[in-house]
């Protein structure tokens, strides 16, 4: 097994290979090695900092991805490739659940280059016949994120009283980082990989303050949680998926949000 990155990673169990992006590195990396499938995690996933640095988003999430997407045509035409897209290009739906082929109407700079890099990943399909799959995963969580929610609140539990964006009645679906690898090797071993998009999400739709008091008594906290009622700009209002998609390929959750939290308290606790 193999990873690359533009940043140091020394701590992996796998082979791991540095790149440059105005390097020949890819293209000497895609030429001497055969791969049978490629997973392309890469980006940028914060909606605030595309919101504000909206050039260098899409050089993360588009450019990045087209120049993945042109090494294995030239070098590895017969290699599996998933992308790694998003619910945000969905937007604020116009209704619940949310099927692949909802209407796309993305919010944010974030959103719109998760967008575009699929438009590319179709290209190279089509045109190029590469075998791709795309994920559109929801709100993941779990051992190992240090960002989004349930991390911010871990950053703020030593205060008696803390203050989150929006109103607690947004809701989003989210997934257990163990369950979004299952669907993944799910996706590699079974999709046609012939361009098609998949959900990956836990199908149910939870509000953020009962995600956040679930959160809470994970972890024994005791002080109060209020909400601003300030939305943020990019932020979605409700998400939940359909999943009938992936479910056909055999996908089904093994974790609901209580359980996932129970392990990444555990985990939080673990790193302090």
């Amino acid at each position: 097994m193999y990873g690359i990155d533009l940043y140091e990673q020394p701590t992996q169990k796998y082979f791991y290979k540095k790149v440059s992006r105005l390097s020949p590195d890819l293209d000497e990396f895609f030429g001497e090695t055969k791969i049978d499938g490629v997973i392309n995690a890469a980006g940028s996933g914060n909606v605030p900092y595309s919101m504000s640095h909206p050039v260098l988003d899409f050089e993360a999430n588009s450019l990045d991805t087209i120049r993945v997407l042109d090494v294995l045509r030239k070098h590895q035409p017969h290699c599996k490739y998933i992308h790694l897209s998003s619910a945000a290009v969905y937007g604020n739906p116009e209704k619940l659940p949310i099927l692949e082929e909802e209407r796309l109407r993305p919010l944010s700079p974030y959103g719109w280059h998760k967008l575009i890099s699929e438009q590319l990943c179709a290209e190279y399909s089509v045109v190029y016949n590469l075998s791709v799959a795309i994920i559109r995963p929801f709100s993941v969580y779990g051992s190992g994120l240090k960002k989004q929610l349930f991390w911010d609140l871990k950053q703020k539990i030593k205060n008696t009283s803390i203050e989150l964006h929006g109103t607690g009645r947004e809701g989003r679906d989210f997934i257990y980082i163990q369950d979004m690898v299952y669907g993944i090797d799910l996706i590699l071993q079974k999709a046609p990989m012939h361009g098609e998009t998949y959900n990956l999400a836990s199908g149910y739709q939870t509000t953020i303050a009962q995600a956040v008091e679930m959160f809470m008594e994970c972890m024994g906290y005791d002080g109060s949680v209020s909400f601003n009622n300030v939305v943020r700009a990019g932020d979605p209002l409700n998400w939940q998926a359909d999943i009938s998609k992936i479910k056909a390929l055999g996908f089904v959750s093994g974790y609901s949000l209580k359980q996932g939290l129970i392990e990444t308290t555990a985990w939080f606790k673990s790193v302090n």
